[in-house]
């Protein structure tokens, strides 16, 4: 009787922390949202901004509260450097209190033609979650289209031609 009581007693301990860990992982303290653009197709070189809303999901004040962007190559299957395309630098926000909600514009550059996905993430130094908002599919379009036989046809004849216009002009000065 002891031992079954021993057991459920463990059973039920176990089941109320990972009740209350569930809880913790599963409450954020921020709502995240791209509010514009839902998708972006696009030529390198262009600025644009994206849009989006933050939630203060706690019953506190947050401080010192920033967003940033993140984008993930789809193609290489990893993530970009955004120095390159200007989003390198968080937006600070600052306070936040209980249930405000603020719009930030976070400026980027489109660079490198491939599919990416574009995410924002919002973090405040009070707290470890780190919340994200759904991603976004971003193509940067090439803005070249080259034919590979056109290129290897180029690369052939122009090397050729000037062959022989140096047999030429060798033979002429004889």
């Amino acid at each position: 009787m002891r031992k079954s009581m021993l057991l459920l007693l463990l059973i039920g301990l176990l089941f109320v922390t990972n009740a209350g860990f569930a809880q913790a992982q599963g409450n954020p303290n921020f709502e995240i949202n791209i509010v514009f653009p839902q998708k972006i197709e696009q030529l390198p070189g262009i600025d644009t901004l994206i849009k989006v809303s933050i939630i203060n999901k706690t019953d506190k004040e947050m401080h010192d509260v920033f967003t940033y962007i993140t984008m993930a190559n789809l193609t290489k299957t990893w993530t970009v450097n955004l120095e390159d395309y200007s989003a390198d630098q968080p937006t600070a926000i600052g306070t936040m209190k209980p249930n405000e909600e603020k719009i930030v514009e976070l400026p980027i550059k489109l660079v490198y033609s491939a599919d990416y996905y574009l995410y924002a993430t919002v973090v405040s130094k009070e707290s470890k979650i780190i919340t994200s908002s759904d991603a976004i599919p971003v193509k940067i379009l090439g803005n070249t289209k080259i034919v590979p036989l056109q290129v290897q046809i180029v690369s052939i004849l122009i090397p050729l031609l000037l062959l022989i216009a140096l047999i030429y002009v060798i033979k002429r000065k004889k």
